[in-house]
């Protein structure tokens, strides 16, 4: 039978190399698996900014780096999506903790939004064409991730020129009405 999930050795190591040659080869056993398991689409790469280095999920980012995360992940979009699976970047943005992630409101001025949480969303829509974007379920600023119409709307739509589709990440959909309002597509 198929597996559920596609599963890759830990991103933060792909990160530990620098080697944006591996985070093209990386991309593209994980376009190859996604597609043995008869998916199209694969939540990846993380691209949330590590805060906390024992959370869970750390090891599903490429670190506390921006600009290395950035390079690292736009390569690897670029190989999966030239092998016909839909990359979905995660998660917009600030959700850098797992304990109560749900509940948490990730208060961040602009400017580190901008350079440090925010950078290599930016990269992998402009530089890497991402397909997908997946919303946090954290808030913030005190807004809920997947209802900000801000984040979903002004910087990534008309900012960025992002014309993919916004899904929600596991739980964070807090309302209909204000999320599709916001931009969530799915």
């Amino acid at each position: 039978s198929k597996a559920a999930w596609v599963v890759a050795a830990a991103p933060i190591a792909l990160a530990a190399t620098w080697d944006p040659v591996q985070a093209t080869a990386y991309g593209d056993v994980l376009a190859a698996e996604a597609l043995h398991v008869g998916r199209a689409l694969v939540t990846a790469p993380v691209v949330d900014i590590a805060r906390v280095p024992t959370a869970g999920g750390t090891d599903e980012g490429f670190g506390e780096d921006p600009l290395l995360t950035s390079r690292i992940a736009v390569a690897q979009i670029r190989a999966m999506q030239e092998r016909g699976v839909l990359a979905s970047v995660a998660h917009l943005a600030a959700d850098t903790q797992r304990t109560e992630r749900d509940t948490v409101d990730a208060v961040v001025a602009p400017r580190p939004l901008r350079e440090l949480y925010l950078a290599p969303f930016e990269a992998a829509v402009v530089e890497g064409e991402v397909a997908s974007v997946t919303c946090a379920p954290n808030r913030l600023n005190g807004t809920h991730a997947c209802e900000d119409p801000t984040l979903l709307g002004t910087v990534l739509r008309d900012e960025w020129g992002f014309d993919g589709f916004v899904r929600s990440g596991h739980g964070a959909t807090r309302s209909t009405t204000a999320s599709v309002t916001a931009g969530l597509d799915l």
